[in-house]
């Protein structure tokens, strides 16, 4: 008996049975790493975008360094400083010498009216059937400003309000005078003869009387003209200026149209017309601080570009003959990129090339005539402040030439931006470059691989599934399994 009982503890009969839940994790573990080589590739692709992006960043800040110079850096001028006038000057303007005399500021008209005791008092004839009467000012050759006044709507304060409720070029306002009566102002917003103000009154001569005004308010006019209601605070007058022995007239004191890429922003009446002189005189401390953040930009990026095309042999330690290697953690996510390779090549030829004068008479023609040496092996750039210093002093103009090109020769800056934005794109065309194109398919590869992810696990989900129903089947045959056993043994004990 007891043999018989061994034998059916041996089939696992009345031992407890099978761990399936056991069995079934495992099997669902194997399950899961039909998904690893969709993974691995989903993680390759992510951190490609990301260096991709990286990399785009870096490049773009070198592009604005070269866009620097090739112009900017070379045209920026340090302007003197004046009494009569301020000057600003953009990359438009060139180093050079200017007289200016300023014998007239321009100046925007201004008039009041007479004082009167009270600002709320109705100077308009009132027609006791709530009439209106109109009024015009007119500046120039432009549009007319018209507003209707009512009866009581004749006060100082209430044509202001209404004046000032048009928004046009002419404000109002009431204040009081040095005998403390109260007088309407009219002030224009433009400056120069052509902001000066014309008023008059229709439909009510009583307040025509005040605010008529047709000579500038400057008094009567001739010929028995009707003289002006209000009168002159400020002329209305051009500015006046010679520049060069040149004589101008201009509405404005801001002037942009005289000296090409200059500003002039007039102040005061030059003393005792004695012109005073605009110097304009090139900045090299500007060209400096633009070669200094483009070798900065430029090694930045080499930096980049070598930590991610780096190769890290794969540790074979461990490894049967059949097994397969597999590529290092420690590799850059766009080893053995080709446009990433290609890009690189194109930046240091570049950078390395000669952009003398074909002639051969420029000073200077490669980067190492101005300090800055490029390690052969590594691509990064060394710069010598006093090399570069030297090279500034004697020649800024032959290095603007070396960067922005001269006649028929391509400067280093229009042709290494030409590399950058073949690559990068341009954010002023609105262009875009090969680095886009490459992170856009990168993308699309992205989501598909997601895609075949979601249907492998479904997969995945499915088998499992029917797993554990196959092991709900084989625990219930075993279940009755080992009531059997046990009835057996029962019955055998029993003989």
């Amino acid at each position: 008996m007891a043999a018989v009982t061994t034998s059916f503890s041996a089939m696992g009969i009345g031992t407890g049975g099978i761990d399936t839940a056991s069995m079934l994790t495992q099997l669902q573990s194997a399950e899961q790493l039909r998904l690893t080589p969709y993974q691995n590739l989903q993680t390759s692709y992510k951190n490609k975008i990301s260096s991709w992006g990286s990399i785009s960043s870096l490049m773009t800040k070198l592009q604005t360094s070269v866009k620097t110079l090739s112009g900017q850096a070379f045209n920026t001028l340090t302007v003197s400083k004046n009494s009569a006038f301020t000057a600003t000057a953009t990359d438009k303007a060139s180093a050079d010498a200017h007289s200016v005399s300023i014998s007239q500021l321009a100046t925007a008209h201004k008039l009041r009216s007479a004082g009167y005791s009270s600002a709320d008092e109705q100077l308009g004839a009132a027609t006791g059937e709530g009439g209106s009467r109109t009024l015009t000012i007119q500046q120039g050759d432009g549009k007319a400003m018209t507003i209707e006044l009512k009866d009581d709507e004749t006060s100082l304060n209430q044509i202001a309000k209404a004046i000032n409720k048009q928004d046009g070029s002419v404000t109002a306002s009431v204040q009081r005078n040095g005998d403390g009566n109260y007088q309407l102002m009219l002030s224009s917003k433009k400056t120069g003869a052509e902001g000066e103000m014309t008023v008059s009154v229709e439909g009510d001569s009583d307040l025509a009387s005040v605010l008529n005004t047709s000579h500038g308010g400057k008094g009567s006019g001739e010929s028995g003209a009707e003289a002006d209601g209000m009168s002159m605070v400020t002329a209305a007058q051009d500015a006046k200026l010679t520049v060069d022995g040149a004589d101008y007239t201009r509405a404005s004191n801001n002037i942009t149209d005289i000296i090409n890429g200059v500003t002039l922003s007039l102040n005061s009446v030059t003393k005792d017309d004695a012109p005073e002189q605009l110097t304009l005189t090139v900045d090299n401390s500007a060209i400096k601080t633009a070669l200094q953040d483009f070798v900065k930009q430029y090694n930045a990026l080499l930096t980049r570009t070598t930590a991610d095309s780096k190769y890290v042999a794969a540790d074979t330690s461990g490894l049967s003959s059949d097994d397969v290697a597999t590529t290092s953690s420690d590799s850059g996510a766009l080893m053995g990129d080709a446009t990433l390779r290609s890009m690189v090549s194109e930046i240091r030829s570049t950078v390395n090339g000669w952009y003398g004068d074909a002639s051969g008479d420029t000073a200077y023609g490669a980067l190492a005539d101005l300090g800055i040496t490029i390690d052969a092996q590594s691509g990064q750039m060394t710069l010598s402040e006093t090399k570069l210093d030297d090279a500034i002093a004697a020649g800024a103009d032959d290095i603007g030439k070396m960067f922005k090109g001269s006649g028929e020769t391509t400067g280093l800056a229009t042709a290494l931006g030409t590399v950058l934005t073949k690559y990068v794109g341009d954010t002023d065309t609105k262009s875009e470059g090969i680095i886009q194109t490459a992170t856009d398919n990168l993308n699309t590869q992205l989501k598909n691989i997601g895609t075949q992810i979601d249907k492998t696990q479904t997969l995945i989900d499915s088998q499992v599934n029917r797993y554990k129903l196959q092991f709900q089947n084989l625990d219930s045959v075993m279940s009755k399994l080992s009531s059997m056993s046990s009835s057996i043994t029962s019955l055998m004990s029993s003989v």
